[in-house]
């Protein structure tokens, strides 16, 4: 049994030209008025920006260091100088370091979002989708 290792969005697109290419309906670059080196910038671009946020690892990584800062931050005060006693510092804190791995995922999805708008592209991305839509037949 073979493993896909490399199963991203730029992988099925560019794999599905290089196997159906050579078909007389297979939908041909230069009538969507791009050409092949276009469209693989494009696709290399985009996998880039869809991969900006790391692995699903990397994500939970940096989320559980931003939740436990603000409770390193906080045990540096005594006691009884914490809003709460002890108790109510850790919790204060713990909800802080929540509330800063959420204000971090949504900011890198938002940048996310915009550097994809930035380069989108309608010539290519209608290629793209008739590349995908594309089905053999027999």
């Amino acid at each position: 049994m073979e493993v896909d290792i490399l199963n991203d969005y730029e992988h099925s697109v560019t794999n599905k030209i290089t196997e159906y290419g050579g078909n007389a309906d297979f939908p041909q670059p230069e009538d969507y008025k791009v050409t092949k080196a276009d469209v693989e910038s494009y696709l290399f671009d985009k996998q880039a920006i869809l991969d900006s946020l790391g692995s699903q690892k990397s994500q939970y990584t940096l989320a559980g260091v931003l939740i436990v800062l603000p409770v390193l931050v906080a045990s540096i005060f005594p006691e009884d100088e914490l809003p709460g006693g002890a108790a109510g510092g850790a919790v204060l804190a713990l909800l802080a370091g929540i509330l800063l791995a959420l204000i971090v995922a949504l900011v890198q999805r938002a940048v996310r979002k915009m550097r994809l708008r930035k380069l989108y592209e309608s010539d290519i991305e209608d290629y793209i989708a008739a590349v995908l839509r594309y089905n053999e037949k027999i």
